[in-house]
């Protein structure tokens, strides 16, 4: 059984700073969200800021080389794809989007490079920060 490894070093967002900016643990017909304060949001939080530092090429690590308005962008990005964990569940990247078979013809389309479960306003947050990462890298 392989140990998982934080490579987070620090929490960049608690719990006290996803209440304090706005977010709840309800929906919008005040019904609780599957997560709650035993862990579940603590959870969503640290599997967020993993998603977050990934598809932004490891800006969570280096925030602190941010700006202070590029920092708070990521940090709403993280609490809003929290939100979405808790909301929606963690799911998987490597879903099939469509799977058709006619006789003996079968066609599969997978995720064509959408990271299926980066939550829509976390990646509009992030786009519009300039902090998404869209292109190729080389080493």
């Amino acid at each position: 059984m392989h140990k998982r490894v934080n490579i987070m070093k620090n929490k960049i967002v608690s719990t006290e700073y996803y209440f304090n900016a706005g977010f709840e643990n309800r929906n919008d017909d005040g019904n609780e969200l599957r997560g709650n304060l035993d862990g579940s949001l603590e959870q969503a939080l640290s599997r967020a800021e993993r998603l977050i530092d990934l598809v932004s090429m490891g800006k969570v690590r280096e925030i602190e080389k941010l700006n202070e308005a590029a920092q708070e962008r990521l940090k709403y990005a993280i609490c809003v794809q929290a939100e979405w964990f808790l909301t929606y569940g963690y799911g998987s990247n490597d879903a099939i989007d469509c799977k058709v078979k006619i006789g003996d013809f079968s066609y599969e389309s997978r995720n064509n490079g959408v990271i299926h479960n980066l939550a829509p306003e976390a990646q509009g947050v992030l786009r519009l920060a300039g902090l998404l990462y869209t292109g190729m890298g080389a080493k």
